[in-house]
């Protein structure tokens, strides 16, 4: 609950370090969490402006517009995340869902199938795909996903839920006391064991590339940026010069004005 001190904590890393994507995605979540949805945006699009190729700032964005039911925004946003990295399941995840939101479960499952096809390893497509097939009544089908998300990744607690409800729905209790026993082997073994060096290695060095700065601004998002740079609150000139300290002027000139709203 130090709110306080992890907005002084981010603008002082944005001030050291305007151009690292993560400061800006992080701290634009934060807002966003906390219901400032014009402070996030502005967050996001400084940013983007910054870091073009922080693929997860998209991500982020693309996941505000959605929870807002902005939808045609959250399109466009997610559409260049995945054009900019198309093997990063979590993408995938969003566009899916904002497919489902405006109910076109069966464009949703497109979606979620071709991300599977970009990141096979990803349990929660595989999760997704199957929650769209309990909908559908293909408790088989959907089962199958669920298996086979677990067998890419043991450690999906999630799929492990959905599937032991899949199960007791169907009252499939043989189904239950299986997965039962591969849960319970699986955790007790596990539990204390740190994953390995390599993959970690490979998750961080994955992070790291994402968040090198780029000067180029994709033309998907410019409309977007240049809409929240028009907000009469003189943020337009700081998201355009990208002085760290003007944008985080802007940044508390939005909030009072929220406040005062």
């Amino acid at each position: 609950g130090n709110y306080k001190t992890a907005k002084t904590l981010f603008e002082c890393g944005i001030k050291s370090r305007p151009d690292h994507g993560a400061l800006w995605q992080a701290y634009g979540t934060m807002e966003s969490r906390r219901g400032d949805f014009d402070v996030a945006r502005a967050l996001f699009a400084a940013g983007i402006q910054k870091c073009p190729d922080h693929v997860p700032l998209y991500q982020a964005w693309a996941c505000l517009e959605l929870r807002g039911h902005n939808y045609d925004h959250a399109r466009v946003l997610i559409g260049e995340a995945l054009t900019r990295d198309k093997t990063e399941g979590s993408g995938w995840l969003v566009a899916g869902k904002i497919e489902e939101k405006q109910g076109n479960d069966g464009v949703a499952g497109l979606i979620l199938r071709r991300g599977l096809e970009c990141d096979p390893n990803n349990a929660e497509l595989y999760r997704a795909i199957a929650e769209i097939e309990i909908k559908k009544g293909k408790i088989d089908d959907a089962r199958d996903f669920l298996e086979k998300g677990l067998d890419v990744n043991p450690l999906h607690a999630p799929s492990y839920h959905t599937l032991a409800e899949l199960e007791a729905r169907v009252f499939n209790i043989e189904g239950l006391a299986r997965l039962n026993k591969r849960a319970a082997k699986v955790f007790n073994a596990n539990a204390l064991a740190s994953p390995s060096s390599s993959a970690a290695e490979d998750v961080w060095g994955k992070k790291i590339r994402a968040s090198r700065p780029n000067a180029r601004l994709p033309d998907g998002v410019a409309a977007l940026v240049e809409e929240i740079g028009g907000l009469d609150l003189d943020l337009e000139h700081s998201l355009t010069v990208m002085d760290p300290e003007s944008v985080i002027e802007g940044i508390h000139r939005i909030e009072g004005f929220s406040n005062l709203s």
